[in-house]
């Protein structure tokens, strides 16, 4: 039943972000529904950033190793979302 859960969790998360990203730039939509779909994304990403940011802070008396790489990884993904959100929203200005 986890095999089953894991599978279809990948295939939402997947689904969302990178279906919200084609969307978000699609031109042909409305400018308030790619507006929506961005804050939709934008929350998705914040939530999983906030999990994995309270799971190294969680483990960080008794793994600080480990708390260190999670706190790592967090960071650059944070990096990552927002220089391709930046990306997103510049091609909103072109218009």
């Amino acid at each position: 039943m986890e095999f089953f859960a894991e599978i279809l969790m990948e295939m939402l998360g997947t689904a969302i972000v990178e279906g919200g990203v084609s969307a978000a730039s699609n031109r042909r939509r409305p400018a308030w529904q790619r507006l929506l779909v961005l804050a939709v994304l934008a929350l998705f990403c914040a939530a999983v950033f906030a999990v994995i940011l309270l799971v190294g802070i969680g483990a960080l008396p008794d793994l600080p190793l480990i708390s260190l790489f999670l706190f790592a990884l967090d960071a650059i993904w944070v990096f990552l979302c927002v220089r391709r959100l930046r990306k997103i929203l510049r091609a909103f200005s072109r218009k």
